[in-house]
């Protein structure tokens, strides 16, 4: 990374925050890369604050993890893979599915480093529930019963709906122009919802879990639901640290003129109390994004030059490395075996131009 700093001439004066995949190189405290960049640039005279954030995507898919129906999934996962790893389940499943002329053909692998396969592998299997149990029954493979027993079914449906709600919100957190900001609103959103839903569920209303809502009354534990939900909630509330403590920083960028002046940094203070009783620009930022406010009206003005400083160093936060995930994908596909001619130089160039917006 250093070199790579030297050889764009890059200002560490300007570096803010290092956003991590959360592996164990990563995370320590001492011998972690980002711990060994912060001591590189203290020891280089730079002394300001910078922020080590866990990739947010990544934390929103171990809160997918922490379910307590990990009997559900299992059986699950078993039968699918029973139907799809075996060629001969698997043609004959196919052509069943072409006798009963079903929306769907297959069933879906369930990978735990995809993020968004639990719930789309979910989905379809609840979709085509019956003829799986038909399936099943036709070549005395095991959990038959399990699948047309009410009971059991009705735990797959809460699963379902609640990986479907997360496969939402994962979808929200992706995206090229999307701020740490606005992902960090996306997760707070979400941590509501749960708590709506832990009452919703306690006093058996099922208005946001459709499929739950499509099973019989008496076979729905609502104890075994909301006991889901709640699991959930500790699980969101106690990730996301790294990005918590930047709560107070992200409402000087995104509700400036509502902050409490005493509260912000002594040094913004003064730009504060200025935009504040700024009626013109109060106006604008109604009818305007907070990045559009700043980027349009404040930054072509002039002044507010420490809390422009301020904000920018909030908007060149990543808060997720999916970016550079999809660069190395796009990497992987490109430097396939039969490519024997590829270059460095052509692989910068091929990388450049798959990346770029312009």
């Amino acid at each position: 990374m250093l070199q790579c700093v030297d050889q764009h001439s890059l200002d560490l004066s300007r570096f803010v925050c290092v956003t991590t995949d959360g592996s164990p190189a990563m995370v320590g405290e001492k011998k972690s890369a980002p711990s060994l960049i912060v001591r590189h640039c203290e020891a280089a005279g730079y002394t300001q604050p910078i922020n080590i954030m866990h990739c947010i995507i990544h934390q929103e898919s171990l809160c997918a993890k922490s379910t307590n129906l990990g009997d559900v999934m299992s059986v699950v996962v078993k039968d699918v893979n029973s139907i799809l790893s075996r060629s001969l389940n698997h043609h004959q499943f196919r052509v069943l599915m072409d006798e009963v002329n079903v929306h769907y053909n297959d069933l879906l692998y369930f990978c735990e480093v995809h993020w968004l396969s639990r719930g789309a592998m979910l989905s379809r299997l609840c979709d085509i529930q019956q003829d799986i149990v038909t399936f099943l029954r036709q070549k005395n493979l095991p959990h038959a019963d399990q699948f047309s027993d009410p009971r059991w079914l009705a735990p797959l449906a809460l699963l379902t709906d609640i990986t479907s709600h997360l496969n939402a919100l994962n979808m929200m957190l992706q995206g090229k122009d999307i701020l740490v900001t606005n992902m960090y609103v996306h997760i707070t959103a979400f941590e509501i919802k749960l708590r709506l839903w832990e009452a919703q569920l306690a006093s058996g209303q099922f208005v946001h879990f459709l499929r739950l809502a499509d099973c019989a009354p008496d076979d729905v534990d609502l104890d075994t639901c909301v006991s889901v939900v709640i699991s959930f909630h500790e699980e969101f509330v106690s990730r996301f640290a790294g990005v918590r403590v930047l709560v107070g920083d992200f409402k000087l960028f995104t509700a400036p003129f509502d902050f409490p002046v005493e509260d912000a940094p002594a040094s913004l203070q003064m730009n504060l109390v200025e935009l504040q009783c700024n009626d013109e620009m109060k106006a604008k930022f109604r009818t305007s994004s907070p990045f559009s406010f700043f980027r349009d009206i404040v930054l072509p003005s002039n002044n507010f030059q420490k809390y422009i400083a301020h904000v920018q160093s909030i908007v060149v936060m990543f808060g997720s490395t999916s970016c550079c995930e999809q660069l190395f994908s796009k990497m992987k596909y490109t430097k396939y075996h039969l490519r024997s001619q590829l270059s460095d130089r052509h692989l910068n160039d091929i990388l450049l131009l798959s990346t770029s917006t312009i």
